[in-house]
């Protein structure tokens, strides 16, 4: 008959349970890392090739990130141009600006210029290190 023997399970099982005790706030510090590189990531971007004769800059200095949402199990955090400006004495949204930059409107004769999404696909793997960075100090702190 044929008999195995295991080391170390115990401790294995324990830092998997404390693992999975991970405090909402180490998530909403994940996100809110993640987010600052987006955010200066895009403002370089936009600020490059949203750039011409018409531009005045605020596209670029308007992206910043929202708070952290809770929506079922997970977490989220939104980053995008934010607030509004007058145009020919009208109030228009930031973000509906960078929509028609990004996308463009074939009717008008505007062209897409997708920075944002260029600086998200330039930006993911720096995004991604610092929120393992800030998941890997939580790991330190617990030992694991």
């Amino acid at each position: 008959m044929a008999n195995m023997e295991v080391s170390g399970l115990d401790g294995l099982l324990d830092d998997l349970e404390a693992l999975s005790g991970l405090p909402d706030s180490v998530g909403a510090d994940i996100l809110n890392a993640e987010a600052d590189v987006i955010v200066s990531a895009q403002r370089e971007e936009i600020g490059r090739r949203w750039s011409g004769r018409y531009s005045e800059g605020i596209s670029a200095e308007a992206v910043k990130k929202g708070p952290v949402k809770r929506k079922g199990p997970g977490q989220s955090i939104h980053v995008y141009p934010q607030g509004t400006r007058k145009r020919r004495g009208k109030s228009v949204r930031n973000a509906e600006i960078a929509f028609i930059n990004e996308y463009g409107a074939p009717g008008r004769g505007i062209a897409a210029r997708p920075a944002i999404a260029a600086a998200n696909a330039k930006a993911e793997e720096a995004a991604v290190e610092a929120g393992a960075q800030v998941f890997g100090a939580y790991l330190d702190s617990k030992n694991l």
